[in-house]
């Protein structure tokens, strides 16, 4: 392997593990919201649960693209900060 490769194979692993913190973050605030929605149903605010039901699989449904997207980085850290 030249040292080229090697870096390159660096570089790839570390956007990986990028991708892959990004991807669990994702995951959290939808759990979290999934959570909140099962709150708002036990209060019956069942519109309420809905739409959030929908943000939170709109949010795992999306999460490989947030992942690697750079935008994506920026809107979870700009959630993250406000969270």
């Amino acid at each position: 392997m030249t040292t080229r490769s090697k870096e390159l194979a660096l570089v790839n692993d570390v956007d990986a593990c990028r991708a892959g913190g990004q991807m669990i973050v994702a995951s959290r605030y939808a759990e979290c919201l999934h959570r909140l929605a099962r709150q708002a149903s036990d209060l019956n605010l069942e519109k309420f649960a809905d739409r959030l039901t929908d943000v939170a699989n709109l949010i795992e449904g999306m999460a490989g693209d947030t992942a690697v997207d750079e935008r994506g980085g920026i809107v979870l850290r700009r959630a993250d900060r406000y969270g």
